[in-house]
């Protein structure tokens, strides 16, 4: 780089006022070359760095008046999707026809016609006969051909019609000194442009030359000049090696560690941060690494290639966006949202938790109708409730906190479009850019950066969006336009790290190098070739067009360069451990070559290569976990003391319970609680109330009652769509009850019994107009779903009414959803040796028999799985039919033995009308009152055990909490010792 800086200060020194302008590929190489100049010591007047677009672009303003508007990438991509859909739609593509036109193929096809643009090409004079058949040329054709009439409508100019427009004008500049960048890549265009501007006197800076392998062939004006070798001008000729090396080699388990043994060397050598860069051969592998560490240590770093926009608030708020919307405005999506801390909601806005609650208690699940339909109906609730009791603080804030949350949904809700089959693009991005500029939360300069650089983008495209789209390529698009967003793109800075490509490091002057990535899986990279345009192709096009099987050989030569360049120290590395795919990965065969020039052996192998050091931890402390790293590799036994255990109280009780659980000792961490026997024993606490339901869990598992009942675990119940199902169980079941109740209150008010062939219209059309009703509140994923559920729901009508025919000859139905314990009414209670427990419910249906006797019916919907015809109570799991019996007969004073029967009904397709009937005569309730004696026992002792048979686990919804299938099968058998439960699973 020195050689290169003298002699630009020798063509200064020559022409001090004479305009010196230095032809660069890019700014930022530009500004390396002036800081490389600078920092020697070296000032100049009028020395300009100009790329070639920057020539062009002064030449056309100077010799035209009408301003210049130039065709952003972005936008050119957006005219390329569109005109490509247009051409397919029209039957005009041959060759492509079956190509979806998605964003990938959209880019390609876009820098395709930019590559043939920059070579000369257009429509006129496209040379068809190169591509590999006619109708490739002619769909190419016709492509170029609806791009260019794109461009005169809207008035573009891309780069190609930029400097077309400039070689009217171009003519030899004798004023001013041209200094070109040796091995500028240019264009055919670009490369004729400079023809007609650089007198043949112009210079051309010198790179450091690279021996062993081709220099990349180029014209007068694009080719390579070389100054004096280096040390590293040698890799690839070793035997000819001259000069002082300054060259490291380190390999590594895996790019975490690659990275951290960086930033270890640069902390050692105490190197100045602004005269470090590292280099990585692959991006997605190194940027996210060195991001993290800088935001945990406080390192300044620069990014050449800028972050990925995901790494900011706004970023994740686009991605956590277009999630919600494609779940149907999902209820759960949306608060995963409002967790992450990606929404500003405003400061009288009600807190997460509460929002999160009041969503969830809505049931509101997912689309935009229903979060406004269920909250405008719990507004109208709430207000009747405030009109009947008296000033209640309670309904009055839930009132505000509900008013708020409609209110601002309605308002996004007008900006975001609903989930539809199609969706107006246009449309989709006014509601993102509304959001972002109003409700993204920002909290760091990223996250502003990050903001505008989504807005701007967005604001590019909304002028040409407006068109229908399928909700899918709607949403790819969107995901192409702002989830691509690269942001925080820098030069280097003072004071910091800099970290970026190799390909930019040509004209580094910082003096310690690293370069990360020379496995083989990373570099230098597939030689494809392009299948829009192929190699054979690209040579029968001419003008010279790169051909891109030379693509590695590139890479290399532009790697070695970057070597060779570099001044001062140059580190070299790579990790041998692939961690995704799980198997390893082989250096280089550059890795190789600069350990055979450090170890002066120029026959060395890959196998040597393995005896070098490759830790799998950091050998640093950077983050707590390199601190538990290194102690889990050790060899000695730590173990954890008091007084570090006390600094991590969590880990203390959960290691006290962990050891507890593994004992064969019953233990407070396995159920056994100091239980206050006032508050929870039903019989002592005359506020206690139980139902049937508590009491089968009871004995079902006494530790899972214990969960539910006495910690108060629940868990999260969230309505999710679903593109086949419509109604859960519980919801089909209720609305399936609330048929048969109606059905048999209308026949009650007639004073007449079932019959199919005179009532089946009857309640068809019931159950009809209620699905309608549920449909309002909770919309169908679509028809087809609908209609599937509802013939199941009117098959089912269908057999209860046939059965009911049957049943109705001996019984006459009296009460149906027959309540006690709930709102008003009072409590059933229930006698037991030991006391009295009160019990709420509501009983399905209650018939009396011709004979008098009582025949309380339970509607089941679900599985007959679990039900025996002989089997009363199993094992204490199927208790209700005993507890109604004794409730309704005590609440409506019916005398003990009124209810004779007992029965479980099944009136579905699946269940096909089944009863599983239990005669309630006085064996079963001795036994009955037998086992709800026992269960009540269980609370009083506070011994809450686990199930003893796991089939009970199969459909239990607190598995996590309980980790029952964590105990040892032996060890659980002698921690479930309570006889009072023995004695219920005695009780088939």
């Amino acid at each position: 780089m020195l050689f290169l800086v003298d002699e630009l200060s020798q063509i200064c020194t020559n022409f001090p006022l004479r305009e010196k302008i230095v032809i660069v590929d890019s700014h930022a190489i530009g500004e390396q070359i002036n800081e490389a100049f600078i920092k020697e010591g070296h000032q100049a007047i009028n020395l300009k760095y100009k790329t070639v677009h920057d020539l062009a672009k002064n030449l056309v303003e100077l010799h035209t008046d009408q301003p210049l508007n130039s065709l952003d990438h972005t936008v050119g991509v957006h005219f390329t999707s569109t005109l490509l859909t247009e051409l397919k739609e029209q039957g005009r593509l041959r060759y492509f026809r079956e190509m979806e036109i998605t964003p990938s193929f959209c880019h390609a096809i876009y820098t395709t016609i930019q590559t043939l643009r920059l070579t000369g090409y257009t429509k006129d004079t496209l040379k068809k006969d190169a591509f590999i058949t006619g109708d490739k040329a002619e769909d190419v054709y016709e492509i170029l051909s609806e791009y260019e009439k794109v461009l005169t409508t809207h008035q573009f100019s891309d780069n190609a019609a930029l400097i077309a427009k400039a070689l009217e004008f171009a003519q030899i500049d004798e004023k001013a000194t041209y200094i070109l960048q040796s091995g500028l890549n240019l264009s055919y265009l670009e490369e004729q442009l400079l023809r007609e501007m650089i007198p043949g006197s112009g210079y051309k800076l010198p790179l450091a030359p690279v021996y062993g392998i081709n220099t990349p062939e180029g014209t007068s004006i694009g080719s390579i000049r070389t100054g004096e070798p280096t040390s590293l001008s040698f890799l690839y000729q070793q035997e000819e090696a001259t000069g002082e090396l300054d060259l490291c080699i380190f390999t590594a388990k895996t790019e975490e560690i690659e990275v951290k043994q960086i930033l270890e060397k640069i902390k050692t050598t105490k190197a100045p941060l602004d005269e470090c860069v590292v280099y990585y051969t692959n991006n997605d592998s190194y940027i996210t690494l060195f991001y993290h560490l800088s935001q945990k240590l406080d390192i300044p770093i620069t990014f050449g290639e800028g972050l990925p926009v995901s790494f900011s608030r706004p970023g994740r708020l686009v991605s956590g966006l277009i999630g919600w919307i494609q779940s149907n405005y999902s209820v759960q999506a949306f608060l995963d949202l409002l967790n992450e801390g990606l929404i500003v909601l405003g400061e009288d806005a009600p807190s997460k938790s509460k929002i999160a609650r009041l969503l969830r208690d809505l049931q509101i699940g997912w689309a935009q109708e229903r979060y406004l339909t269920h909250l405008e109906m719990e507004i109208d609730r709430l207000g009747e409730k405030q009109l009947q009791v008296k000033e209640n603080p309670s309904y009055e804030n839930r009132l505000k906190d509900l008013s708020w949350l409609k209110h601002w949904f309605a308002s996004l809700f007008k900006k975001l479009p609903p989930l539809d089959n199609t969706i107006n693009y246009k449309t989709c991005l006014t509601g993102f850019s509304y959001i972002l500029r109003n409700n993204s939360k920002m909290s760091s300069a990223l996250d502003e950066i990050s903001n505008v650089s989504l807005l701007d983008e967005i604001d590019k495209i909304i002028p040409y969006a407006d068109e229908s789209l399928s909700s899918y390529d709607v949403f790819e698009k969107v995901k192409d336009l702002l989830l691509s967003v690269r942001i925080n793109q820098s030069r280097p800075k003072p004071g910091h790290l800099h970290v970026s490509s190799y390909r930019d490091g040509i004209y580094n002057s910082r003096t310690t190098v690293f370069i990360a990535g020379l496995d083989n899986k990373k570099f230098p990279g597939n030689s494809s070739e392009d299948p829009l345009l192929l190699d054979m192709e690209r040579i029968q096009l001419g003008n010279k067009l790169p051909l891109l099987r030379e693509k590695g050989q590139m890479n290399l030569y532009t790697l070695l360069q970057v070597l060779a360049q570099s001044t001062g120290t140059v580190t070299v590395s790579c990790c041998n451990f692939d961690i995704n795919a799980n198997r390893t990965v082989n250096p280089a065969f550059v890795f190789l070559q600069c350990y055979r020039l450090i170890a002066g052996n120029k026959d060395a192998e890959f196998k040597e290569l393995a005896s070098l050091p490759s830790t799998i931890i950091a050998n640093d402390i950077f983050e707590e976990k390199d601190y538990w790293d290194e102690k889990l590799i050790s060899f000695e036994t730590v173990q954890l003391t008091e007084g570090i255990l006390n600094h991590f109280q969590n880990v203390k009780d959960g290691m006290e319970a962990e050891t507890a659980r593994h004992t064969n000792n019953f233990s407070e961490f396995d159920g056994l609680v100091q239980i206050d026997k006032a508050q929870y024993d039903p019989r002592l606490n005359p506020e206690k109330t139980m139902t049937a339901g508590k009491l089968e869990t009871l004995a079902k598992c006494p530790y899972s009652y214990f969960l539910k009942e006495v910690l108060r675990i629940r868990p999260i119940e969230d309505v999710s769509f679903d593109a086949n199902k419509w109604l859960d169980p519980a919801t089909r079941g209720s609305l399936i009850h609330s048929i048969f109740e109606n059905f048999y209150k209308q026949l009650k008010g007639e004073k007449a019994k079932p019959a199919y062939a005179l009532h089946v219209d009857k309640i068809l059309a019931i159950a009809v107009n209620l699905v309608e009703q549920h449909k309002e509140n909770l919309p169908p994923p679509n028809d087809r779903v609908y209609i599937r559920e509802l013939n199941d729901i009117l098959a089912c009508c269908k057999i209860f009414l046939k059965e009911e025919e049957r049943h109705c000859e001996n019984y006459n139905p009296l009460h149906f959803e027959y309540s006690f314990g709930i709102g008003e009414t009072v409590p059933a209670i229930i006698t037991l040796p030991s006391g009295k427990v009160k019990i709420s419910g509501i009983i399905d249906r209650v018939d009396q028999a011709n004979d008098g006797s009582y025949h309380i019916i339970d509607y089941k919907t679900g599985s007959t799985y679990s039900y025996k015809q002989n089997g009363a109570f199993s094992g204490g799991r199927q208790l209700q039919h005993l507890i109604y019996a004794l409730a309704i007969e005590q609440h409506l004073n019916l005398g003990a033995g009124a209810v004779e029967e007992s029965s479980y009904y099944f009136p579905t397709v699946k269940g096909m009308a089944e009863r599983f009937t239990r005669k309630q005569n006085s064996t079963l309730r001795t036994r009955g009152l037998d086992i709800l004696e026992k269960l009540v026992d269980v609370i009083k002792n506070g011994h809450f055990e686990m199930t003893d048979d796991e089939n009970d686990c199969k459909f239990c919804e607190l598995k996590l909490v309980c980790r029952r299938h964590f105990y040892d099968k032996e060890m659980l058998k002698l921690k479930q010792s309570n006889q009072k439960l023995k004695g219920v699973r005695a009780y088939d």
